[in-house]
């Protein structure tokens, strides 16, 4: 009989990427980090807002888009109160979002650490034969499925590989898990070990420690 142990993976960084871009002080390329603070500007009906970002040599600045002359009615009243409150988590959405960025800065040591906290929602760890992980990514992390799925289970990536290989290893659509894939929010991992007791006991320890860094 099959038996399912539910989890749920809550990954988090505390480093957004620094993109690299000419500074108008410094006179050459140099990393800009965000600023923790939105700006806003309002022509008659449009509104604009940025995201301000502060080069890390002199402190000089760059507006990041945000809104481009979108008419205050678009915006939603949530949004447009968290722009304009500097609003904590609206500032990590934002920063944390690549799209549009110019080219990122190399990372530095410890920027690509991801926490990954783990929460059981259903079942047991010492009796189960599949286990559903839901990722939870509110901010876009760049993790790729195999280097989390080692590091959560305690196992190699080779093992994952093989694991994936004979079909162990399944999306929400019961379809296999594309491993190069980042993480995203709302992932759905199926993990079956049906007939893998000694894989089992391997992770099993894994499974009981509630967070560890993922690189």
């Amino acid at each position: 009989m099959s038996k399912s142990l539910k989890c749920v993976w809550t990954l988090q960084s505390e480093n957004p990427p620094h993109p690299v871009i000419p500074c108008k002080n410094c006179g050459v390329l140099t990393p800009f980090k965000p600023s923790g603070k939105f700006r806003l500007n309002a022509n008659g009906s449009r509104l604009d807002a940025w995201l301000i970002y502060k080069c890390m040599t002199c402190d000089a600045t760059w507006n990041r888009p945000i809104i481009e002359r979108r008419n205050r009615k678009q915006i939603a009243p949530d949004l447009l109160g968290a722009l304009q409150i500097n609003c904590p988590e609206q500032v990590k959405r934002y920063a944390f979002d690549k799209t549009g960025l110019p080219a990122v800065a190399a990372p530095r040591e410890g920027e690509t650490s991801i926490a990954v906290h783990k929460h059981i929602v259903e079942g047991t760890v010492q009796d189960w034969t599949d286990l559903e992980i839901t990722l939870n990514a509110a901010v876009p992390v760049n993790l790729r499925l195999d280097r989390l799925l080692a590091q959560g289970l305690g196992i190699s990536r080779n093992v994952v590989k093989q694991l994936a290989r004979r079909g162990g290893l399944l999306d929400g659509n019961d379809e296999a898990l594309q491993l190069k894939k980042p993480a995203r929010h709302g992932t759905l991992i199926c993990v079956q070990l049906t007939d893998q007791v000694a894989l089992k006991a391997q992770i099993k320890s894994a499974l009981i420690a509630d967070e560890f860094v993922a690189l």
